[in-house]
């Protein structure tokens, strides 16, 4: 009964963001293009390793951005910087039932493209998980991550947008215990997200 009311308020909570879209500055480009724009967004997805070692799970992200700058640039690559905050939650599903959860902190640069309703962008970040996983030669339940990234939004009103994401990302502990063999992943991810 507690699971169904959480799952309701969820959906509500989200058919209300939907609709409360405040007007944006008239100047203007667009979603993502001004200094001190937020946006709120959560993204889930499917992620496998790249070595020897199949191992598939389930990320999910929820996230809080801050637009730091005003567009810099000209031309195909102008855009905005924006400093991301994630919380990185994982479910080992093949190879072992684990799990792994943490925080990432991502620097985003988002492009502004001539079509207002697209905003791809390039990221990269490092954080910290800790997880469960059991490996020969997996150090330490306490790692680092770092991670790169690509994606696209696509803005249906200048407030909510649908994420497509593809992530690389590896964990180590970086040499704090004498075993640290690493997981290098690649995460395909799909979201939401509000700005404000």
């Amino acid at each position: 009964m507690k699971q169904r009311a959480g799952a309701l308020f969820f959906l509500l909570a989200l058919i209300a963001l939907t609709g409360i879209c405040p007007s944006l500055q008239a100047a203007d480009e667009g979603p993502l293009s001004q200094k001190g724009t937020k946006q709120l967004g959560v993204n889930i997805g499917y992620g496998y390793t790249l070595s020897n070692r199949d191992i598939r799970f389930a990320p999910v992200s929820p996230y809080f951005g801050y637009v730091f700058t005003d567009p810099v640039g000209n031309g195909w690559y102008r855009g905005t910087v924006e400093g991301i905050v994630e919380g990185d939650f994982n479910y080992v599903f093949k190879g072992q039932k684990r799990h792994a959860s943490g925080v990432t902190f991502l620097g985003r640069y988002n492009l502004l493209s001539k079509h207002e309703c697209w905003r791809p962008y390039i990221q990269a970040g490092v954080g910290m998980v800790g997880t469960n996983l059991s490996m020969h030669h997996f150090g330490s339940d306490f790692n680092f991550t770092s991670n790169l990234g690509a994606g696209i939004q696509y803005f249906w009103n200048p407030c909510n947008a649908v994420n497509f994401e593809w992530r690389y990302k590896h964990i180590s502990n970086a040499g704090i215990n004498q075993h640290n063999v690493g997981l290098n992943m690649s995460m395909l991810l799909v979201g939401y997200s509000h700005t404000f």
